[in-house]
């Protein structure tokens, strides 16, 4: 194993150690109340966030779109969504509407 992966605590894999040229990887619960420069988030389809058990009740629908918006405010610079074009998460349509009002 290379030097760098063998001395390299666990920690940093999990993204509890932040610093410049190190990319973390986190799901959207442990990004809570955590920023980071720019934030990646991947596969904001309609059929993953909310994904069909969370859209069974109303308290589970809230909580997913909380959980988009916690990736959302993580971002201090640069936010990033990637999904399949034509099925977009709501919210991220949500999302372009209100960073896209006119004014």
């Amino acid at each position: 194993m290379p030097p760098l992966v063998r001395d390299m605590p666990l920690a940093h894999l999990g993204g509890y150690f932040e610093d410049t040229g190190r990319l973390n990887l986190s799901t959207l619960h442990s990004a809570k109340g955590r920023e980071f420069d720019a934030v990646i988030l991947f596969a904001m389809n309609n059929d993953i966030l909310p994904n069909w058990h969370e859209q069974k009740t109303s308290i589970q629908l809230r909580e997913a779109r909380r959980l988009f918006y916690v990736g959302v405010t993580c971002a201090r610079r640069e936010l990033y969504v990637v999904y399949q074009k034509g099925h977009h998460s709501p919210w991220v349509k949500e999302l372009y509407a209100r960073l896209t009002l006119p004014g």
